[in-house]
C-alpha cells in the first residue's frame, strides 16, 4: 500500500502519537508520507533530559509546549512555519538505499522552487551552508522511519530563547550561535509557503517512488474512536514521557564525542548500580539500552566498568553501538 496522511491538527502531542501508530502499523511492502505541522513547541530527542536541553519556566510562562519524540537526536524549535514529513517504509526496502532516495525526493521537490539543496552528513540537508532540513531516524523490524522538518518561515529567532545548547558542542563545530545555521526557505523563494510545499511534496513522491493508493487528511477526531492511539497519545502528554522521574545520583559522568553528547547519571547502593539514567542526543537509539544492560546491577567500580564494556564489544558484530560503547569506555579510563 502507498498511501499518504496530511494531518489538520498543529497539536504535537496528537501527531507525534500518529505517527507512532503509522510506523507500528506498517506492512514489509507499504510506503509511507505523513506531513504535519505543529504550534510552537520544543521537540527533544528520546534520551534528552527537558531541563538542560530547554528554558523550562520560559516556555511554562509563554505557553509554549514540549514534545519528547521516541527517536534520538538533539532538541529543536517548530511552529506552523516548519513543515515535518515522515517517510516510512516497510521491511521490504533496503533501509540505506531508503534514507539516500528520501533525501532525494527532498532536495528534489525544493528543485521546483529553484532552490538548490544537498544533502550534508546523515541527516541535514543545506542550501549553500544554511541548514533548512534536520532528520533523525528509527529502525524496528526491518522498517524505516525516517522523520525531518523542513524550515518554510519559522520564527528563528524563537530558537535561542527556549534551547540551551550545549556551549561544548558549538565550540566543536565551529558555531558562533543556533541563529546562523539555519535559514528558512523563503530566503530563497519569498513567495513559498507551506500550502505550496506541501502540494509540492505530494506531487513530487508520486513521481519519485509511486502513485498513491490513498491520500488522508486526519485530526484529534479518530483519538474517540481508537483506543490504541489514544492510548498512546495519553502517554504522550503524561509527565513521565515529557520529563521523566528523576532520581537522586551519587555519580555523574558527562563527555561530548564527536557522535553526540553523553551523560550517564549512576546511583549507586552498597557499591553495587541500581539505576542509572543516560542521557544523549545521539542518533543511535540502541546506545542507550546496551549501556543500561551491561552496568545494571553490576559493581561500581571504573576498571570493573571498562572490562564489562569491553567483554560485552566483544561479542558485538562491527556496527556503531560498538564503536559508541567503547568511546563511552573513555569515561572510566
Amino acid at each position: 500500500m502507498i498511501s499518504c496522511f496530511v494531518s489538520s491538527s498543529d497539536n504535537p502531542h496528537f501527531n507525534l502519537c500518529l505517527e507512532g501508530y503509522l510506523f507500528s502499523k506498517v506492512m514489509p511492502e507499504d510506503l509511507i508520507l505523513y506531513l504535519w505541522r505543529n504550534s510552537e513547541t520544543v521537540v527533544i530527542g528520546k534520551y534528552q533530559d527537558p531541563w538542560s536541553e530547554c528554558n523550562v519556566d520560559k516556555m511554562n510562562d509563554e505557553g509554549i509546549k514540549l514534545m519528547r519524540r521516541y527517536s534520538g537526536g538533539g532538541a529543536v524549535f517548530q511552529d506552523l512555519g516548519n513543515l515535518c514529513f515522515t517517510l516510512i517504509s516497510g521491511s521490504s526496502f533496503d533501509v540505506e538505499k531508503q534514507k539516500y532516495n528520501n533525501n532525494e525526493f527532498i532536495i528534489s521537490t525544493l528543485k521546483k522552487f529553484s532552490i538548490d539543496a544537498h544533502a550534508s552528513g546523515r541527516n541535514d540537508i543545506l542550501v549553500s551552508d544554511r541548514k533548512i532540513s534536520g532528520a533523525a531516524f528509527q529502525i524496528k523490524r526491518g522498517n524505516l522511519m525516517h522523520h525531518g522538518t523542513l524550515l518554510v518561515n519559522t520564527d528563528l529567532d524563537k530558537l535561542q530563547l527556549y534551547l540551551n545548547p550545549s556551549k561544548e558542542k558549538l565550540a566543536t563545530k565551529g558555531i558562533r550561535s543556533v541563529r546562523s545555521r539555519v535559514a528558512n526557505l523563503q530566503e530563497f523563494d519569498p513567495s513559498l509557503t507551506v500550502e505550496k510545499l506541501i502540494d509540492a511534496l505530494k506531487n513530487t513522491y508520486r513521481d519519485f517512488f509511486q502513485e498513491f493508493d490513498t491520500v488522508s487528511y486526519v485530526d484529534e477526531s479518530i483519538l474517540a474512536s481508537n483506543a490504541e492511539l489514544k492510548s498512546e497519545y495519553d502517554k504522550l502528554v503524561s509527565w513521565d514521557w515529557l520529563y521523566g522521574k528523576t532520581p537522586d545520583f551519587t555519580d555523574i559522568y558527562k563527555k561530548r564525542f564527536s557522535w553526540g553528547d553523553t551523560e550517564l547519571l549512576f546511583n549507586v547502593h552498597g557499591g553495587i548500580i541500581e539505576n542509572i539514567t543516560v542521557y544523549s542526543d545521539t542518533l543511535d537509539n540502541n546506545l542507550v539500552d546496551e549501556i543500561k544492560k551491561i552496568l545494571l546491577n553490576i559493581i561500581f567500580d571504573n576498571k570493573n566498568i571498562v572490562d564489562a564494556i569491553k567483554n560485552h564489544t566483544d561479542k558485538m558484530d562491527d556496527c556503531d553501538t560498538k564503536s559508541h560503547l567503547l568511546d563511552v569506555i573513555t569515561l572510566f579510563e
